[in-house]
Formats: structure tokens, C-alpha cells, sequence
């Protein structure tokens, strides 16, 4: 008999630890949530201020002469390259050829391969 009520005891213990368990958790879920919930209140505010400021600007171009239309632009193909010489005589400069192919060249070592693979550009 002492057996069964230590096993119940025990059952019992876990029974609660897990309800306790699943409480927290609960808990710590609305948590998140109030908190996801005030941020991204906090950035919808945000996104609205941008906007009324994007259109603030806007109007104020508008109202003090500057012009959004860009209708009155010449577009870019009516560029004359024949009217406009640039600088007379200008040619880029040929491309350097090599002589020797490409498996005559020296071959790359290894801290020249590592630093290739480690350039952030």
C-alpha cells in the first residue's frame, strides 16, 4: 500500500509541475504577444508620420514652384553625338593583349587563392 500512495504522491508532483509549467508558458506568450503587439503599433505610427511627411513635401514642392512633372524633359535618346564633339580627338585606349596563353602564365598560390576568396568586395 505505501507504494501506491508514494507512486500517487509522485504522479501528483508531476501532475502540478505540470501545470505550473504550462501556466508560465502561457503566461510568457501574452507577454510576447503585448509586446510584439505595442511594437508594431510603434511602427505602424512611424509609417504614418513618413507618409503625412512625404506628403507635406510633396505639396510644398508644388506650392513654391518646383515641378514633379518631368514631361518638359528631353529624353535621352535625343542626345546628338555629332553636334556635341566633346573633346576633340578622344578615343579610348586599346586593350592591352597578351602574348603568352593562358596556361603559360604563372600559376597562383595558395595565399593568392586565399585572399581572393577573402576579399569583402
Amino acid at each position: 500500500m505505501t507504494d501506491i500512495a508514494g507512486m500517487r504522491a509522485e504522479l501528483d508532483g508531476l501532475v502540478r509541475e505540470q501545470a505550473d509549467r504550462r501556466a508560465l508558458r502561457e503566461q510568457q506568450g501574452e507577454e510576447i504577444k503585448a509586446r510584439s503587439h505595442e511594437y508594431m503599433t510603434k511602427q505602424v505610427q512611424a509609417a504614418e508620420r513618413y507618409v503625412q511627411h512625404v506628403r507635406e513635401m510633396a505639396q510644398r514642392k508644388t506650392k513654391s514652384g518646383w515641378s514633379t512633372d518631368r514631361s518638359h524633359a528631353e529624353p535621352a535618346s535625343a542626345f546628338d553625338a555629332e553636334a556635341y564633339p566633346g573633346p576633340g580627338g578622344f578615343e579610348p585606349a586599346p586593350r592591352p593583349v597578351r602574348d603568352e596563353p593562358r596556361a603559360a602564365r604563372r600559376p597562383r598560390t595558395a595565399v593568392e587563392e586565399e585572399e581572393d576568396f577573402n576579399n569583402p568586395w
